[in-house]
């Protein structure tokens, strides 16, 4: 056994059979360097050492791709962990194993897409209504810049930046502050994930150390109180029109009946309305509830009628036939769709130059506002319109319905948007029918 040397393995010859030279170290227990020379001339350096008395060889590289100094450093290594009392065949697998783990874990990291479905998913399960209209507008905005494919954990600071500044390029600022919310609370699901034994996507992890849309600034420029609402004279010509400009507007009887019962409710949300079911109202006792799984802050909501109300009601039940909801669908088994409501107001905007522009939301605005100069103090106004009421009290104990208030409250309120309105509401029930 001699040292070895660059030249020395040049010049070695092959062999009838496989040969091993070996380094002298001139260390023992440590393992040898040595190359192992073909029959065919190839050259190959190992590393041999002893484990419960067997030999055990780790391959170190060909040569002349691998010098004799690389292969003296690698043999090195292993000579020190024999010295640790660790067999480097081992520390190889392990190494092996661990590298294989975190390819693994990286390709099983989340994609904005996971993140964005998990998110939504997540938002429906806790019955928010808007789920699906967030989904849609992240999909819309950031996929033209962001691959869906893209790791969560990937997605920077400056690719949301990139988003958003397109669309307040556009001028879409509101609808960009809206979109930079709904990436917060998407990042934000995405940070608490991984911990969360009830996960929506199995195996996946998002693997985020921070929320890359923190540090991204709200545009201040979008964001403006709503403040349109109607004047009570325009509201009375809004009845008035529902109940009898049969041919100046196209809008049908139940879209007419929804908007009318929205005003004699109090400024009523048109969804929780629209999704109500038959089932709900009490005729005897004249109440309308809104179920745990339509109202907005997931609690019943009893809303007294006033005998308008209940008129309108009635008309209703007749246009709805068997339909297990107040507002049918004309087609489906399934309850009117919304954007029904946006279209008749739209056309009604278009004929009425008496009225302003409004739209859906600015109802019960409108309500809350006249309510308010009718003398109907701000408690009782919050909770006709199920508004929720966050101090302890109404939160954790306070379960009256205030029907008796609310009843009276709506009585005044009806008094106020029509003198006639109860004829006038009869009148229209028998035309609908």
């Amino acid at each position: 056994m001699k040292t070895l040397t660059q030249q020395g393995i040049k010049a070695i010859k092959p062999a009838s059979s496989t040969r091993y030279y070996w380094d002298d170290s001139r260390t023992k227990g440590t393992g040898r360097l040595g190359v192992k020379v073909y029959k065919s001339g190839s050259k190959v350096f190992c590393f041999r050492y002893y484990a419960e008395g067997k030999p055990r060889f780790i391959t170190v590289g060909r040569f002349p791709d691998v010098s004799l100094s690389l292969a003296r450093d690698k043999a090195r290594g292993f000579s020190g962990l024999l010295g640790d009392g660790v067999d480097p065949q081992q520390h190889i697998e392990d190494k092996k194993s661990q590298q294989k783990r975190l390819v693994q874990e990286e390709a099983r990291k989340g994609t904005l897409e996971q993140l964005f479905h998990s998110y939504t998913h997540q938002m429906k399960k806790d019955g928010k209504r808007t789920y699906s209209a967030v989904l849609h507008a992240l999909e819309k905005e950031v996929y033209p810049y962001l691959s869906k494919a893209t790791k969560a954990k990937d997605a920077t600071k400056d690719d949301f930046i990139l988003v958003l500044s397109s669309m307040i390029r556009r001028g879409a600022v509101t609808q960009s502050n809206r979109v930079r919310s709904y990436l917060m609370a998407a990042f934000n699901y995405g940070l608490a994930h991984d911990n969360d034994p009830a996960n929506y996507i199995g195996e996946a992890k998002f693997g985020l150390s921070i929320n890359p849309i923190t540090m991204i600034p709200k545009q201040k420029s979008g964001e403006r109180v709503g403040d349109n609402y109607l004047s009570l004279s325009e509201v009375k010509i809004l009845i008035e029109d529902l109940q009898s400009n049969f041919e100046d507007f196209k809008m049908g009887l139940s879209i007419r009946n929804l908007l009318q019962l929205c005003f004699h409710t109090g400024g009523q949300r048109p969804y929780e309305l629209i999704s109500s079911k038959w089932s709900e109202v009490d005729w005897d006792k004249r109440t309308l509830n809104i179920v745990p799984d339509l109202s907005k802050n997931k609690r019943h909501h009893l809303i007294p009628l006033t005998r308008s109300a209940l008129t309108i009601l009635e008309s209703q039940k007749m246009l709805s036939q068997d339909s297990e909801f107040i507002f049918p669908h004309r087609f489906k088994s399934d309850a009117m769709r919304t954007d029904s409501l946006s279209q008749s107001l739209a056309r009604y905007r278009g004929s009425n130059e008496q009225v302003h522009d409004f739209v859906a939301r600015d109802i019960r605005r409108t309500c809350k506002t006249l309510m308010g100069e009718a003398g109907i103090s701000k408690d009782i106004r919050d909770r006709l319109q199920n508004h929720a009421l966050n101090d302890v009290s109404s939160k954790h104990y306070d379960r009256y319905e205030y029907l008796s208030e609310k009843r009276q409250a709506l009585e005044i309120w009806e008094r106020k948007i029509c003198d006639s309105a109860i004829s006038n509401v009869i009148t229209f029930a028998k035309k609908s029918s």
